[in-house]
């Protein structure tokens, strides 16, 4: 009875089915494996479970009982192996069939997100600095990829998308992630740092103009080297390198910090 089950199940009509979506790419490739394992378990699967039930049937007629139950044994082993390829089989033609248009659901949100970013980039634009021409750039790239998971869905390779679809996914997830924390970075860099290291500089230059003396000779070359570093690490924020600039940024407080120390110690 199992057997006649698994020798009834519309498996021929589901590849065909699948077949005439006309896959192409990698989806091709996908549907061409399971299409093979099909054609070797249905010729020569089969064939085996029948040799078997020959021979169970034989050595039954011949008495020879504890043989044909080991036999039959065999068969069920071989029926419920087969029984497990046979919906693997059909869990991915069936997949193969849905992938299309569940990619299409699934890219409705990621439009959703990528829409949401494009809008909070031109709207907050000012707030990227040097930034904003590489956060573009990205954002232009993604759009590329949409386009090429369009493509790719609609002219036969959905299994294809899917990876194209995953990629730009996390590629908006990580440029969000970009623009989440650029304008921070910015701020303290172009503003905060430099504002306080022109008050510490101003108020050096009102010390030494009234006669304070400083036993460190390197003053003044340390305020040009936190001027060179601030425009160093403008090249982290401008390529993104946003682990770098954040470091750099706390090096330069350090520094300016240490700076404020001497001034108030002399005072002091």
């Amino acid at each position: 009875e199992r057997k006649e089950e698994l020798y009834n199940l519309p498996v021929n009509d589901e590849v065909e089915a699948v077949k005439n979506m006309h896959l192409i790419g990698q989806s091709q490739v996908a549907f061409r494996e399971w299409n093979q394992k099909w054609v070797d378990l249905s010729l020569n699967s089969f064939a085996d479970i029948e040799n078997n039930l020959f021979e169970a049937e034989g050595y039954n007629h011949s008495f020879r009982f504890l043989k044909a139950s080991h036999q039959i044994d065999q068969v069920e082993s071989q029926i419920t192996l087969i029984d497990e390829d046979i919906a693997a089989i059909r869990n991915a033609l069936a997949d193969l069939e849905k992938q299309e248009s569940k990619n299409s659901g699934r890219v409705l949100h990621a439009l959703d997100l990528f829409e949401e970013l494009q809008h909070r980039v031109a709207e907050n634009s000012e707030q990227y600095g040097q930034a904003l021409d590489e956060i573009e750039k990205q954002l232009e790239n993604i759009q590329s990829e949409f386009s090429q998971f369009v493509t790719l869905n609609s002219s036969g390779d959905p299994v294809e998308a899917a990876v194209i679809l995953d990629n730009t996914e996390n590629h908006i997830l990580a440029l969000s992630h970009i623009v989440d924390r650029v304008p921070a970075l910015v701020t303290t860099l172009s503003t905060e740092l430099p504002d306080q290291l022109q008050a510490l500089e101003s108020g050096y230059r009102k010390l030494i103009d009234a006669n304070y003396h400083f036993v460190e000779t390197d003053i003044e070359a340390r305020f040009h080297f936190l001027d060179e570093a601030f425009t160093k690490n403008q090249a982290n924020i401008r390529q993104l390198v946003l682990d770098n600039s954040e470091y750099e940024n706390g090096q330069a407080h350090e520094e300016i910090n240490a700076l404020y120390d001497i001034l108030n110690r002399e005072i002091a």
